[in-house]
Parts: structure tokens; C-alpha cells; sequence
């Protein structure tokens, strides 16, 4: 079944809980939030002066960029030809969405080709590991993916939020190292192959990369979202954790040795 899009009162909601789950984490760890740019994916300055990308829910935008942001992307841009794949498959789209609405088909035939040569960049070894590095770290600037699992944020207290760290490195190499990518296939005579990249783990799909064409907004974007329980699941089954003083505060992996909720003397 599709998911719907978000209405924007939605996707309001949904970045106010976000904002407070930052705070909680904040108070938590004795942290700061950083106030900077809306796209800086520093969301949370800790005691060791490290930041934390802060995320909740069921879905994980990765990104969504639009046809000029890959143009200026410096990082996207020296990442293989990633950026002018993308851009690529964004121009399979006529500029003008009613152009597109009333000749759908000819724009996912147009779509396929750059699609899969998308996939077959991804999938190169040192390019999927660079590109998850560059999505969720900002090319390596954030130092932590900070994770409130399995709930709707905005409804727990501070007090009944329990957040999980993991180190940058750990979330690149497990993922790159267990995530599938393929192509997407038709999966009735309404549907054609090629329409997106997915990521796959144990034959179930977790992520994607697709071209949002459902609202004039946010037409001809290119986005990556992921199934955020799927993502906790591999990372929580492939790393020893300890759980701070505080308990409500778990460290995965090589995070254990440089996170702490305490100043270090010194």
C-alpha cells in the first residue's frame, strides 16, 4: 500500500516533537541544543563538545533536495557521480507538474534509466559508505545518531524517554555492510520497475530513494527516507550497550569508550 504524504499540519507536528525530544536530550546528558541552521544536522552539543543528530519515530527523512540544492552540493558533488544522477532522475519530470499529471507514463519510462544507474553507483563500495556518512553525519561534522525508538514523541514526559548513542562509525559500517540496494519492481500492470532505489535487509524493504512528485510544493525532489525501528533493530543487535547512571541513556559500540554524561577532568 502507498503511504500517503503528510499534510502540512502533520509534518508540523512532527518537527515540533522533534524539537522537544532535542531539549529532553539535551537535559538529559547535561547537553545544549544547538540553535543554528534548520538543515544542521548538529542537533545536540554534549559535554565533550561532540554533537548529536536527535531523531524519534517511525520515519526518517534522510534527505530532500531539490534539483539546485545537488547543484551546489560540494560533498554530494565530489561523491562519484552521485549528484548528477540524481539530477538525473529528476529531470526524467516535466518542470511543470500539470505536464507531468497528465502523462505520467511517459515520465517513469523516462525515470528508469538514471534510477538504475543510480543504484549501481550506490552500491559501489566506497561510494555508500561516503553517502551514508554525508546523509546522516553531514560528511562526518556530527559525531552521534542519538535515537528515541519505537514511540510517538510528543506524547512520553522526559521522564519516560530512554535514548540509545551510537557512534558515526559504527551506524556507517553496519549499514553499509548489511543494507541490500536494488531497484524497486512493479508489483501490478499499474506499476513499472525502476522507480526507485530501495534498501533492503532480511527481505524486507527499509528505506528508499525516490522522486516526490504528490504536491506542487514538493514537485520534482529527490528524498530518502528509512523505517527508523528497522535501522535501531540492526544497529541494537550488532553492538554491546551500557546504560548510564541516569538510566535513561544507553551507549552502543566504540560510543562507550568516548560518551559520558560526566565532565572528564582534565
Amino acid at each position: 500500500m502507498r503511504r500517503r504524504a503528510m499534510t502540512s499540519e502533520q509534518a508540523s507536528l512532527k518537527k515540533i516533537s522533534g524539537h522537544i525530544n532535542e531539549y529532553d536530550f539535551a537535559e538529559l546528558i547535561s547537553g545544549e541544543v544547538n540553535l543554528g541552521s534548520p538543515t544542521d544536522k548538529k542537533d545536540v552539543i554534549d559535554l565533550q563538545h561532540r554533537s548529536h543528530s536527535v531523531k524519534g519515530g517511525t520515519w526518517w527523512q534522510i534527505f530532500l533536495y531539490a534539483r539546485s540544492r545537488l547543484l551546489t552540493n560540494t560533498i554530494f558533488r565530489g561523491l562519484g557521480n552521485i549528484a548528477d544522477l540524481m539530477i538525473q532522475c529528476i529531470d526524467a519530470f516535466p518542470e511543470d507538474r500539470n505536464d507531468y499529471l497528465a502523462d505520467k507514463q511517459s515520465a517513469k519510462i523516462r525515470l528508469q534509466e538514471p534510477m538504475r544507474l543510480l543504484k549501481q553507483e550506490i552500491e559501489k563500495p566506497n561510494i555508500f559508505p561516503a553517502l551514508l556518512e554525508k546523509s546522516l553525519f553531514n560528511g562526518g561534522e556530527v559525531n552521534y545518531l542519538s535515537i528515541l525508538p519505537h514511540t510517538l514523541p510528543n506524547t512520553l514526559s522526559i521522564a519516560e524517554k530512554h535514548f540509545h548513542v551510537f557512534s558515526q562509525r559504527d551506524v556507517v559500517d553496519l549499514l553499509s555492510t548489511h543494507l541490500e540496494i536494488q531497484n524497486s519492481r512493479a508489483r501490478n500492470r499499474h506499476q513499472m520497475d525502476a522507480q526507485k532505489v530501495i534498501f533492503r535487509f532480511n527481505n524486507r524493504n527499509l528505506g528508499e530513494i525516490e522522486i516526490r512528485t504528490d504536491s506542487p510544493t514538493h514537485y520534482r525532489e529527490i528524498k530518502w527516507r528509512v523505517h527508523a525501528p528497522a535501522i535501531f533493530g540492526i544497529l541494537t543487535s550488532n553492538l554491546e550497550s551500557v546504560t548510564l547512571a541516569n538510566q535513561q541513556i544507553s551507549v552502543y559500540g566504540t560510543a562507550r569508550n568516548q560518551f559520558s554524561i560526566n565532565v572528564q577532568a582534565g
